[in-house]
């Protein structure tokens, strides 16, 4: 079995071990998706927190050793650094190409690179693991969520690979940060990076500054970081520190925020399927009504009201607009 699969299915595996049990949350605590107060990686005797894109990021932190991102923005923009296994003008994820571990990316916020809002887990077998909205993670199917999904502005894009094949946490040394423990007497490109990152935090280097290399002083400096996060000051960087001190980067450069649109409509609301080429959506049930904007075919929205006068309410956005039943009609 390839390392990745290894490492996709260990991801996929802690994501779903956190299946009901954390809050939703956008704000600071969402760095707790392993239980609070402890955020013991493999915990799940403790409710914690998260939102789409810090569960993702947990899981993979901890199964494989590297940070992608504190949001999903900073995700897409880092896709470079993993592998694009899929990528559509339409609605699904061919299922063939992906492995337990992908993270599927999905629109729903223009103010996000490539307009992304929201990331799932592919976790196999047709199903999806993510934090939208209340209490999660869930467990979804995942093509009956793509198509609750199915429109313009919030379809599914994209699949990323974090971890490329033959590539782990401990491959070699001085690889990315995160990618390997690292204690007294290591060198390398990532020492040299957690020292900076150290810094760049007010933790003092003064004899040997950002050297690339592993010494007392370091050893000290990590000690001071992890008491300061309530983290056992053993010195040694592990996945618990490498992901406390990329939270405390993400905190300090204000990168707290989450996707806007990112939950489905819930199950039990009606959906109202654009049947017509290209529709008028107006500010009421007649056509005398103002225009809002212009539905598609094929678009799904979620309706709010029982039709009146021959026109379906439907939510678009941040708010409603009316469509002739001439041109759309509910589904189920």
């Amino acid at each position: 079995m390839e390392l990745w699969q290894t490492m996709g299915e260990q991801a996929a595996r802690l994501m779903q071990s956190r299946a009901g049990l954390n809050g939703y949350t956008q704000g600071s605590k969402r760095k707790y998706f392993w239980g609070y107060p402890d955020n013991e990686v493999g915990n799940t005797s403790q409710a914690g927190y998260s939102d789409c894109s810090s569960a993702a990021r947990s899981a993979i932190l901890a199964a494989a050793g590297i940070d992608i991102g504190s949001n999903t923005n900073a995700q897409i923009k880092n896709r470079a650094k993993g592998k694009i296994v899929h990528e559509t003008e339409g609605y699904y994820p061919d299922e063939s190409q992906l492995l337990p571990g992908d993270c599927l990316y999905f629109k729903g916020n223009t103010g996000h690179a490539l307009d992304v809002g929201h990331v799932e887990m592919y976790i196999g077998n047709g199903r999806i693991c993510g934090h939208g909205s209340g209490t999660g993670p869930r467990v979804k199917d995942m093509r009956e969520y793509c198509q609750s999904r199915a429109d313009s502005r919030r379809r599914y894009f994209m699949a990323i690979r974090w971890v490329a094949e033959g590539e782990g946490p401990n491959s070699g040394a001085g690889g990315a940060l995160g990618e390997r423990l690292l204690k007294k007497g290591c060198a390398g490109a990532d020492v040299k990076e957690l020292q900076t990152q150290l810094l760049s935090l007010g933790y003092a280097l003064p004899e040997c500054g950002a050297d690339g290399e592993f010494g007392a002083e370091t050893q000290r400096a990590v000690q001071a970081f992890q008491r300061d996060h309530a983290l056992l000051p053993d010195g040694e960087y592990g996945e618990l520190t490498h992901a406390a001190l990329m939270a405390a980067l993400s905190e300090m450069e204000g990168e707290t925020g989450d996707e806007a649109e990112e939950e489905p409509p819930e199950e039990s609301v009606p959906m109202v399927l654009i049947t017509g080429g290209s529709v008028n959506a107006r500010k009421g049930p007649a056509t005398g009504y103002g225009i809002l904007t212009v539905v598609h075919k094929g678009d799904r929205y979620p309706r709010i009201a029982t039709a009146q006068n021959g026109w379906h309410c439907i939510t678009i956005g941040d708010g409603t607009a009316w469509v002739s039943n001439k041109y759309a009609q509910v589904e189920g």
